[in-house]
């Protein structure tokens, strides 16, 4: 399970100018002689839900490059399942007080029909933040796909050479940079305003790609507050790292760049580091 394909979408603390446009997303100038595309995906969506939009289908088979965030080979998932979980003699008991422990327990077996000897030998070892997003997953009571995955498929069946943009040793530092204190916050949030939070995402999915940034960002506020350590550790840290890898890619080859959406907004999400760089960005419309 990649379980932090369900770490999807964070808002930014200012929303820019592109807040309303397109999820996909045309490059040029800056002295590239082709045009390379950027999307921003929904890391994970129902089975029956997940489609390719034929922009997208269309837009890679003028590239030469494909490239996503991160591995996702079994090395890759094993590492990252590390991250996401308690070191050895740690656990959800011991981060969070009786009652609150006791909170959410119940709350999984209430909701989910998850029984407490399962709790507390399988999920409590799961770390806050992902376990609070994982919730979302579990809610939809399906079989799920993630876009990564699908399109790094697409990408090889078209026999475009792939790249990630970090190791997975990256994306897990990312992870651990977030204090547990505010990861409890965000469990203990997620559990509180949880039928919220499950009706906005049910109708992201079934919107997605019409939805905007904007909106995608905005449910995204729900498990972390908003808080400016996880959106700078895990989103703007990571985009200024990833913006020399694109601009190479680009310059060498048309490429086709997918990452999670909130990785595209803000002030330095990378639709503004690209445009403050001197390349013009094109919103190309996507629909079902």
């Amino acid at each position: 399970m990649k379980i932090l394909g369900f770490l999807f979408y964070l808002s930014v603390l200012s929303l820019s100018s592109f807040a309303q446009s397109s999820v996909l997303w045309e490059i040029k100038g800056n002295g590239l002689t082709q045009t390379s595309y950027l999307l921003g995906t929904l890391k994970f969506t129902g089975e029956k839900e997940f489609f390719i939009p034929k922009q997208v289908s269309s837009k890679m088979n003028e590239c030469k490059v494909f490239a996503i965030e991160d591995q996702v080979d079994h090395h890759a998932q094993h590492e990252l399942n590390k991250a996401v979980h308690f070191p050895k003699g740690e656990s959800l008991s011991t981060a969070l007080s009786a009652g609150d422990y006791k909170k959410v327990q119940v709350f999984f077996e209430k909701e989910f029909g998850i029984k407490k000897s399962t709790f507390d030998s399988k999920y409590s070892i799961i770390k806050p933040l992902t376990l609070s997003i994982l919730m979302t997953r579990l809610s939809l009571g399906e079989k799920v796909k993630f876009y990564d995955i699908e399109l790094l498929l697409a990408a090889k069946k078209k026999k475009l050479t792939t790249y990630s943009l970090e190791s997975i040793d990256r994306e897990a530092q990312a992870i651990n940079a977030y204090p547990i204190y505010n990861q409890v916050k965000a469990l203990l949030h997620s559990i509180d305003n949880f039928e919220k939070q499950k009706a906005e995402f049910k109708k992201m999915m079934e919107q997605y790609p019409q939805e905007s940034l904007e909106e995608i960002f905005q449910y995204t506020l729900h498990p972390v507050e908003n808080n400016p350590i996880f959106v700078e550790e895990f989103y703007y840290k990571r985009n200024a790292e990833w913006l020399p890898k694109i601009e190479k890619m680009m310059k060498e080859n048309p490429s086709f760049i997918t990452v999670g959406a909130s990785h595209l907004e803000g002030e330095k999400g990378l639709l503004k580091l690209l445009t403050d760089k001197g390349y013009i960005l094109n919103p190309i419309p996507v629909t079902k």
